[in-house]
């Protein structure tokens, strides 16, 4: 059965069998899993590319250094950095999920969440909502118009907990192994790998434009729209198959493993004969820009697992699932709206459409 796995990172299996090319799977969420989900760009724009102050990478390098204290009327201007860290805290707080991870390369972002049963139809909320606050900012960071990210999000769930350490590290490092930076640590992008190996804070801005258009907006001259800034934190669940570790050897392992990658992945630029791009050159690429020789976007994989076991026991699962679902949807396109739909799976939304008789 192992020879129906594909090799991914070091000793994890991903079932190279069922798997699909990038489009939108029907998904099964189910309570007791971490699944990895990846947001990609709209034909891999660099939209997430780093634009942050050197003073300060909370604020836009155009921005004045000062614009964050209270006490002057300057408006700060949020970095990337700031968007996507704002907007997944602010989408956490809505949709409580568990989030494990969160780590931005230049055209796409990967997340790592975690379900409870009370939580089954929060994690496409989740999603949602960040990537909606997201794409919002960076519009208005960059001046355009138009969707950011490509379509929904590509999710896949980890069968066991030793999988999800090394999904982690997968993200993590995902700027090392496409030759952005040498190091995790020099990354310019938005990433929680201080936090997870350091402890740092996740903390992050935003002004609250709907309080301040409630309070009367620009016909009120008594309030200022940097009265309306708010500050959040992004809040880590801890990571399935390292919970039970003590603190410093879990931040031990992930640096330790984190390492491992930056060194394979130097060995391996150095025998292409290539060079690794560099923070300065990050900041210079422009946003509308896309990569010369763009990848194609690599088959889907059912699921992640050390398991061959839990693998084929989860592939007939989601074959069943995948039957009933067809059944519901089928019903429901003939007009059963009240057609029920199997657990882990959400009914489309009804349309009500209004017509007036008086043309």
């Amino acid at each position: 059965m192992l020879a129906s796995f594909s090799r991914h990172n070091g000793n994890v299996f991903t079932p190279a069998a069922d798997m699909e090319t990038m489009g939108t799977r029907i998904r099964l969420w189910e309570p007791g899993y971490v699944y990895s989900a990846v947001s990609r760009t709209v034909d891999r724009a660099f939209l997430f590319k780093p634009n942050h102050s050197r003073d300060d990478h909370l604020l836009d390098a155009r921005c004045h250094p000062e614009a964050l204290r209270p006490d002057n009327d300057l408006l700060p201007a949020p970095s990337i950095i700031d968007i996507i860290g704002s907007s997944i805290a602010r989408a956490l707080r809505a949709h409580p999920v568990d989030l494990h991870w969160a780590e931005s390369n230049i055209n796409h972002i990967h997340f790592g969440i975690g379900l409870h049963s009370a939580h089954i139809e929060e994690a496409s909320r989740f999603l949602q909502h960040a990537n909606s606050l997201i794409a919002r900012e960076v519009n208005k960071t960059w001046d355009r118009e138009g969707h950011v990210f490509a379509g929904p999000a590509r999710v896949e769930p980890c069968l066991d907990d030793e999988v999800v350490p090394h999904q982690m590290v997968y993200a993590v490092t995902n700027t090392v192994k496409d030759g952005l930076v040498e190091t995790v640590g020099e990354s310019p992008f938005f990433s929680t790998f201080r936090h997870l190996t350091r402890g740092d804070p996740l903390r992050f801005w935003y002004i609250d434009w709907n309080a301040w258009f409630d309070a009367g907006g620009p016909r009120t001259r008594t309030h200022r729209i940097k009265d309306y800034l708010e500050w959040v934190e992004l809040e880590l669940a801890p990571l399935p198959g390292l919970a039970e570790m003590a603190e410093h050897r879990r931040r031990t392992w992930i640096r330790r493993h984190v390492r491992e990658v930056e060194e394979k992945a130097r060995k391996e630029v150095a025998s292409a004969g290539r060079t690794f791009m560099g923070v300065p050159a990050l900041f210079a690429v422009a946003p509308r820009g896309r990569p010369s020789n763009p990848k194609r976007s690599g088959r889907q994989p059912l699921c992640h697992t050390t398991v061959p076991a839990l693998y084929r026991e989860y592939r007939k699962r989601h074959r069943d699932f995948m039957d009933e679902y067809r059944k519901a949807s089928l019903d429901y396109r003939n007009g059963d709206f009240e057609r029920e739909f199997p657990v882990g799976s959400f009914r489309p939304p009804l349309i009500t459409v209004y017509t007036s008789s008086a043309l």
